[in-house]
């Protein structure tokens, strides 16, 4: 893996809702590129980024991809080539979390949007989460090929449902069957796609057809009107506005440039058209990618805290630069079996070697960078060293030195690894809770350890999983963001990790909310092993966060002190352990508390000022607040809440009224129907979890496998009295 300069290098993603043809994108661009010899096919199980047995037989991304290619763009033949880190991310959302994370890695992503169905939903959240993350965006509709598509209609949706700065920079030559090629409207010349015998696989350069002439000469105006706009964006965009008020015809090299700035600055997103399996799409998208989206030096740079001693709270977030000590953030791990965990980071700054001893910055563990691999899909690349930039896996061992942290935990997704002597922390990276669990008993005692390691292994690669284990029963519970995520899980630790199981029916993570607000006020005085045990604690308790909030996460316990309380931060922390204890769990079922906020507000323990708590003391104070919390829980009450989830249903007309009623026939109300392209009507909604297991094969059925569905976490709701008996 050769190091490219900061301005030769693009660290890029491919994001869409499932089946818009992510992968087979990625498998084009990296043929066309000549990382590999030919493209895989979904079909067939033989493409490169889906690599696991679960992905090629299912034919759906479950976990993140990284490969990396070299591809020249149009120019001087002495101009360097340029580097291009990609990642395919998953379509479907119970995968929701390695899109995410992989997003903190990128600067510029590809937004795939299918030709015939448009924008649909998980594209709009995919999109809003670029841009809040500020990364630059390029967008590609895709299967022109297919019958029914229009890019006319596509750009409409992406417009209006997600950026008015989309502007297309391509038009199709030819829609279905009858696509040929694209009309670039920067060049204003033809690619002919179907030209046969030419060496460039961009296609066969010709005039723009007449038939597409007016077409091209109207969405060229509006492209050179669009950047004309950007008054704040360099001397290109003034000399376009000169030309554009002049009626010059403004040079390919000058829109090119000031569309550079445009995206760069967030402005604008160009908009290219093609097919996944056509070598001309994928090679115009690889100029675009190199012409259009950020380098590390150019993209904007995340902020980070100091940390370590004489470092105070007012010191300001930095944002560290390229020759700045190392810096970096870890946005996956992967387990290899002869390397053990890997941990796959994005270099913020500086530069690593392996020997180099870094710090987690998190755990205060101080490591020692054992590898640096290249990644390239299922491959590693053993390389030097890594430079910002870089997307790379490196293995940890332990670092010299004795009394500090293990090395245990480091790496971990969203540590920050840095230069020991310049420690700082990016922000971590949050999971949303899991919604859906299912519980998974050993055949044998052999099968339980296989079990437990291989579950820990897959927790460790995609914390948006947990594991729960019952020590007496050897039973393993796994939770998760939706069914089809678990179901993958429990093939992995099959096929992967040799654990025999048995797996129950897909439950429901249900919650416990307080219902109101209570105090309590606990004086403990007894006898402990022989020595009196006196403290006193009060405290209050009250729901937290709204109810309702649209949120994929439910804000979890918060413990605090009040403002006024003066107590030794030993007796605090024994206070917070007892009430955390106390309140694990809610009162009605026994299910997770979520959403309480406690203050501790009092803390009374024997001994005169000036000297600290003994152990005893302290052990007081945890068990007095454990009995508040206890009795200020019971109080206050508690309601037991559900996940409640997001539908949306593609389905022809003719088979809206059985769509319609499938969703209300699990307990599920539809909220609006709006019109789609060839017939087909999009349907919205929402249903509890509870009602929803099965309910994919059960719309199959009544619409003769026509219909698709798809679901995400919306809220918590109370569950209704009529529900309750049945949990």
């Amino acid at each position: 893996m050769p190091e490219a300069a900061p301005q030769d290098l693009r660290d890029i993603g491919i994001l869409a809702h499932v089946d818009a043809g992510k992968t087979s994108l990625s498998e084009r661009l990296l043929f066309v590129s000549g990382s590999i010899r030919s493209a895989g096919d979904i079909d067939e199980g033989t493409t490169t980024t889906d690599y696991l047995e679960v992905e090629r037989e299912r034919g759906i991304t479950v976990k993140a991809a990284a490969a990396h290619l070299e591809w020249r763009r149009r120019g001087p033949p002495d101009l360097p080539p340029t580097r291009i880190n990609l990642i395919d991310t998953p379509g479907h959302i119970d995968f929701s979390s390695e899109v995410g994370r992989s997003l903190r890695a990128l600067d510029g992503v590809v937004v795939l949007v299918c030709g015939v169905a448009g924008v649909q939903s998980r594209t709009e959240v995919l999109y809003r989460a670029c841009v809040r993350r500020g990364v630059s965006r390029l967008a590609f509709v895709n299967k022109m090929d297919r019958r029914g598509a229009s890019f006319e209609r596509a750009l409409g949706d992406l417009s209006r449902i997600l950026d008015p700065g989309v502007v297309a920079i391509q038009l199709p030559w030819g829609e279905g069957e009858g696509f040929r090629g694209v009309v670039d409207l920067v060049e204003m010349r033809a690619l002919d796609f179907t030209a046969t015998g030419g060496a460039d696989p961009r296609g066969s350069s010709v005039p723009v057809p007449p038939e597409l002439a007016e077409a091209a000469r109207l969405a060229r105006g509006a492209l050179v009107e669009a950047l004309a706009d950007g008054s704040g964006e360099g001397l290109e965009a003034a000399g376009l506005m000169e030309d554009f008020v002049s009626g010059r015809e403004s040079p390919p090299e000058r829109v090119r440039a000031a569309l550079r700035a445009a995206v760069l600055a967030g402005r604008l997103t160009p908009a290219l058209c093609g097919s996944a399996f056509a070598d001309g799409s994928a090679a115009l998208l690889l100029d675009a990618v190199a012409d259009y989206l950020p380098s590390p030096a150019e993209a904007a740079r995340p902020p980070a805290r100091l940390t370590g001693r004489g470092i105070g709270p007012g010191v300001a977030e930095v944002s560290p630069l390229p020759g700045d000590p190392f810096s970096a953030l870890a946005f996956k791990t992967a387990v290899d079996p002869s390397l053990g965990r890997l941990s796959w980071v994005r270099v913020r700054s500086g530069r690593v070697a392996a020997g180099d001893r870094v710090l987690d910055a998190g755990t205060g563990a101080l490591v020692r960078v054992t590898r640096v691999f290249g990644i390239q899909a299922d491959r590693l690349e053993a390389v030097d060293s890594a430079v910002d930039g870089d997307i790379v896996a490196l293995a940890l061992g332990s670092g010299p030195g004795k009394g500090g942290p293990g090395l245990e935990g480091a790496g971990a997704t969203g540590s920050t690894l840095c230069d020991p002597g310049r420690p700082l922390l990016y922000e971590s990276i949050r999971f949303g809770e899991p919604v859906v669990s299912v519980a998974l008993e050993p055949r044998t005692a052999e099968d339980g350890g296989r079990l437990r390691s291989g579950a820990a292994a897959l927790a460790d690669e995609d914390p948006s999983i947990r594991v729960r284990e019952d020590p007496q029963t050897g039973r393993v519970e796994l939770l998760g963001m939706g069914e089809l995520q678990l179901e993958v899980a429990v093939e992995r630790l099959q096929r992967e990790h040799g654990a025999r199981v048995r797996a129950g029916a897909p439950r429901v993570s249900y919650r416990e909310r307080l219902s109101g607000r209570a105090s309590a006020l606990e004086d403990f005085d007894r006898d402990l092993g022989g020595e009196r045990a006196r403290a006193s604690v009060g405290l209050r308790i009250a729901p937290s966060g709204a109810e309702g909030a649209a949120e994929a996460r439910v804000e979890g316990l918060v413990i605090e002190a009040d403002p006024g309380l003066r107590a030794p931060a030993s007796a605090l922390e024994a206070a917070r352990r007892g009430a955390e204890a106390a309140l694990s769990v809610g009162p009605s079922a026994g299910f997770p508390l979520e959403g309480a906020r406690v203050v501790i507000e009092r803390i009374a323990l024997p001994g005169g000022p000036g000297s600290g708590p003994g152990r005893t003391a302290l052990r007081a104070a945890e068990i007095a607040a454990s009995l508040a919390a206890g009795r200020a829980l019971k109080e206050a009450g508690t309601r037991i809440v559900e996940p409640v989830m997001l539908l949306e249903i593609a389905v022809p007309e003719s088979y809206l009224g059985a769509a319609a009623a499938a969703v209300t026939g699990r307990g599920g109300r539809v909220e609006s129907v709006d019109a789609a392209p060839e017939g087909v009507r999009l349907l919205a909604g929402a249903a509890p979890l509870r009602c929803l297991f099965g309910f994919a094969n059960e719309l199959r059925s009544c619409t003769e496998g026509r219909a698709e569905y798809s679901a995400r976490f919306a809220r918590y709701e109370s569950v209704p009295d009529s529900a309750l008996a049945g949990i």
